[in-house]
């Protein structure tokens, strides 16, 4: 037999409860209110900022000095092959009384890279009155025309002087092939290594077609199509047959299928003595 619920009734009585059935008069408990501690942050926020005002306020005149201090020290990172340490020494002058922060190291960067033979200028402070300066130079691999010189990047700048490059090759082609050309000059002069050969001139013309000029003045066309082929051939023939008569050599041409066109120099006259 189930057995029967009841309860206490409104008059203190027992009233039969049915069952599943909930008292209308249950409360829930409200929740406790968790203590407010953002009064206090504020307050610790509030001290520290005028603890810091404070100190600040007292060492107003030491910090302002600091600020204002100008830097007494250039420390150069690196030994300069081509750039003219006075020019560089120049361009820092002109901006060093600003103070150690007020220092444009931008303006300086800008100035320093504007040089032809500075490929990268890093310009760093150094607490508390020191500028660090760090110069990457160009690297004349060649030169380009008439007046500009091409870096190992195949890109092509231009010195006041080319004065000292002089023994570089002559590298020569269209505006904007200057990768291209420096490229293809790479892959000839390693082909070339076996026969002790090197490149003085290298031409790629309008039309698409490579010829060159060696160390000894053999005069070289390779034409336009399949070049590295041809270059090959001539470098196994040269190993073969003509390293004996190079030097009688004046112009090969290599824009056959299957040979070579070789012209030697003409006969010196009789009486004539060479040098």
């Amino acid at each position: 037999m189930a057995r029967d619920q009841t309860g206490f009734s409104a008059h203190g009585g027992i009233r039969d409860v049915p069952r599943g059935a909930v008292p209308l008069n249950r409360v829930n408990p409200k929740p406790v209110p968790a203590p407010e501690r953002r009064s206090h942050v504020g307050i610790l926020l509030l001290v520290l900022v005028l603890l810091v005002g404070g100190i600040v306020s007292q060492n107003l005149q030491t910090i302002g000095s600091y600020i204002s201090k100008p830097v007494r020290i250039v420390q150069m990172e690196n030994s300069l092959q081509r750039v003219d340490e006075g020019d560089v020494r120049a361009i820092l002058a002109a901006h060093l009384d600003a103070g150690y922060f007020g220092v444009d190291v931008r303006a300086i960067k800008a100035q320093l890279e504007a040089n032809p033979w500075i490929e990268q200028a890093t310009i760093i402070r150094m607490w508390p009155d020191t500028l660090s300066v760090a110069i990457s130079e160009e690297v004349a691999i060649a030169r380009w025309r008439e007046s500009s010189l091409l870096n190992q990047y195949g890109e092509s700048f231009e010195p006041n002087s080319l004065e000292h490059d002089m023994g570089l090759p002559r590298l020569n082609g269209p505006s904007g092939t200057e990768r291209r050309v420096m490229e293809q000059y790479q892959l000839f002069s390693q082909m070339l290594l076996s026969t002790g050969q090197r490149i003085r001139e290298l031409e790629f013309n309008e039309r698409g077609s490579w010829s060159l000029v060696l160390n000894n003045d053999v005069q070289m066309t390779l034409g336009s199509n399949d070049v590295l082929e041809r270059m090959q051939r001539f470098v196994t023939l040269y190993d073969r047959y003509l390293f004996n008569e190079f030097s009688l050599i004046e112009t090969v041409d290599l824009r056959y299928n299957h040979g070579i066109s070789i012209r030697k120099k003409p006969a010196m006259p009789d009486g004539v003595a060479l040098k």
